[in-house]
């Protein structure tokens, strides 16, 4: 099969040739005879002709055995891609799946939302995707608007709407998968909160006969959500508006509720007061809190709900009268903790509820927090069956009752009641060890020098610049990052340059070689007053994140240490607000001093902080020693 005319991101190219994405830029610097980007193209995101880089892999021996079968998502991906640069990347899908359902019937009316989006569009860019589209003479089109979908919300994209509902979204996987626990006789199934609906028509695939429900505050992600009914061939209902405010569904009980709720919305006063007949005491509520109250009034008796939430919501002093009277009412069944790296966008971790109507006896907690996240969706059915029954699992759990909740403060996190004592031996071996890590740190400490200089030998200058002027005069150039976290990689070649640098190491899959961090980069956090540093040379590669700006010299009038010591000094934090801030890049003032006279002060604060790093892993290790105490002390109890 031919390519269709259109654009490959080096993504699609890795892809297409079953390779890394760094191995893809490897090839654009090796080979002189790659193709060039096309014109509209920007150099932080290139795309390449279809067709000509399709027989440049076959001319160079990279186009696989058997990848002819893959060349149709290619060219999928490359007419979709005619519109990268014409539309915000979340839009696309609406458009593309649009025009697959007039390519399959012409006959089909698009939504208002689709005509809002391509009026801003050219007749010739929307004419040339429906021409691509109608060249790849499609036969499924449930699969290719699937592809469409994932390609460009899944994991990995960079899109407001990604992740939710899609094929490889775990958050969507789990509740999928507990959802078909209880699918016996389920007549209606809703979902408050449903996204695209890939959730809502997971369910409805083991529920054929079942009525689908749905609602969605975006009118563009809920007109794709019924997009994906139709060519899921289900009838499914999706009203655009906020079930929490304006309640689409008022009347309605489901035999399933399937929901995962907008993240730690807060609801404006006002608004919450209104609710408070729905809802009872609303005080401070989150979104997600409201949505389980939600869940638990539309179900029908015998009804079961799955609802995924962080998990403060188990121990939210603020819910914690619902808490305890969903339990007093049998509302509760089970309560999942469930590890970081289940939500796409977030490394929160994650709780699953499970809802009954009022028939639940005991409430089972289950940890499977320890976990790895990919595991979690082939798992957690099994986990709930097994509980469910009072069987033996590899995952600990515990029936409660609302006396230990009571006794526990309305505490529901399943690590409050599964936590393991240790043994005297065990705590005490702790003790042990964290004792002699203290000692080595204090030893660490008093070799460290702190600067051997007085006041005097320290330069001074009256008169300074700002760093914009530092950019304009390109002594250096400005790259803001804009790189997020592959949430699916718990390992990988190219690191993440995060504000944080002592949190845990995240990864990128897809990157460009020209954001790669050289030795002397200075990478400056966008948020709070979290200082900036000058990046070594590690052996790893790393890119910068979109919290940070990276500033790249491009003279040797600048020591990048100084320019970092600088950037943190208070008189270029904004103290005004409750959070101190860093200055905006124009209002950053750098003193004007030689190169010689830099490296003085540069010298000196590389001391000191050597000194600060030190004395606040001493501090870890105190507090850690601390700890270790008082376990030993209570491990006999």
């Amino acid at each position: 099969m031919n390519t269709t005319t259109g654009h490959l991101t080096l993504k699609d190219i890795a892809e297409l040739a079953q390779v890394s994405r760094p191995a893809v830029s490897n090839w654009r610097s090796r080979y002189n005879d790659f193709p060039e980007p096309v014109e509209e193209s920007t150099p932080r995101k290139p795309l390449f002709d279809a067709d000509a880089v399709v027989a440049w892999l076959k001319q160079n021996g990279f186009f696989p055995e058997g990848a002819e079968d893959d060349l149709l998502l290619a060219s999928l991906m490359a007419t979709a891609n005619l519109l990268r640069n014409h539309l915000p990347v979340d839009e696309i899908p609406l458009v593309v799946l649009s025009l697959l359902a007039l390519d399959q019937d012409p006959a089909f009316k698009v939504s208002v939302e689709f005509d809002q989006i391509t009026g801003h569009l050219s007749g010739d860019t929307l004419g040339e995707v429906k021409r691509g589209i109608a060249g790849l003479r499609i036969t499924d089109y449930a699969r290719a608007a699937n592809q469409v979908v994932d390609r460009f919300l899944g994991v990995g994209s960079r899109g407001e709407r990604s992740q939710y509902g899609t094929s490889t979204s775990l958050s969507s996987a789990a509740l999928i998968a507990t959802a078909a626990t209880t699918v016996g006789s389920v007549r209606t199934v809703l979902d408050p909160a449903c996204g695209i609906a890939g959730t809502l028509l997971g369910v409805g695939a083991a529920t054929p006969e079942a009525e689908l429900f749905g609602a969605e505050l975006n009118p563009s992600t809920a007109a794709l959500a019924r997009l994906l009914g139709h060519f899921a061939d289900r009838a499914v209902t999706i009203h655009t508006g906020d079930s929490i405010l304006d309640d689409p569904f008022p009347e309605t009980k489901a035999d399933l509720v399937v929901c995962e709720p907008p993240l730690g919305v807060r609801i404006p006063r006002e608004q919450l007061s209104q609710l408070a007949r729905t809802f009872g005491p609303t005080r401070a509520l989150h979104s997600e809190e409201l949505f389980l109250l939600y869940a638990a009034q539309h179900l029908t008796a015998g009804g079961y709900a799955y609802v995924l939430t962080g998990v403060a919501s188990t121990y939210r002093p603020q819910f914690k009268e619902h808490r305890q009277q969903l339990l007093a009412q049998g509302h509760i069944e089970a309560v999942v903790e469930l590890p970081a790296g289940i939500y796409s966008a977030t490394r929160i971790p994650a709780v699953l509820w499970v809802l009954r109507s009022r028939d639940a006896e005991e409430s089972l907690l289950i940890g499977a927090s320890g976990e790895a996240p990919e595991t979690i969706p082939a798992r957690i059915a099994e986990w709930l069956t097994a509980a469910r029954n009072r069987e033996a699992i590899d995952v600990p759990y515990k029936a409660i009752t609302l006396a230990d909740v009571v006794t526990n403060d309305g505490s529901l996190s399943p690590s409050t009641y599964l936590a393991e004592p240790l043994s005297t031996d065990e705590a005490g071996s702790e003790f042990d060890s964290a004792l002699q890590s203290l000692e080595a740190t204090n030893k660490d400490l008093m070799r460290i020098r702190t600067p051997r200089v007085t006041a005097d030998a320290i330069p001074t200058s009256t008169t300074s610049t700002m760093l914009a002027d530092l950019i304009k005069g390109r002594h250096f150039t400005r790259i803001n990052g804009t790189y997020r976290a592959a949430k699916h990689l718990e390992s990988g070649e190219v690191y993440l340059a995060r504000p944080n640098r002592n949190a845990a190491p995240a990864f990128v899959e897809d990157h460009d070689a020209a954001d790669v961090l050289r030795p002397g980069d200075i990478v400056m956090p966008r948020i709070s007053e979290l200082p900036a540093w000058v990046h070594q040379d590690d052996g790893k590669t790393w890119v910068p994140s979109d919290s940070v700006i990276v500033l790249r010299p491009t003279s040797d009038e600048y020591d990048p240490d100084f320019i970092a010591a600088c950037l943190n000094a208070t008189v270029n934090l904004d103290t005004r607000g409750p959070i101190p801030r860093r200055h905006p890049v124009a209002r950053i003032a750098i003193p004007e001093l030689s190169r010689d006279q830099q490296a003085v002060i540069a010298q000196a604060h590389r001391s000191l902080d050597n000194a600060r790093t030190a004395a606040r892993q001493l501090e870890r290790e105190a507090e850690h020693a601390s700890d270790a105490l008082l376990n030993l002390v209570f491990s006999g109890k």
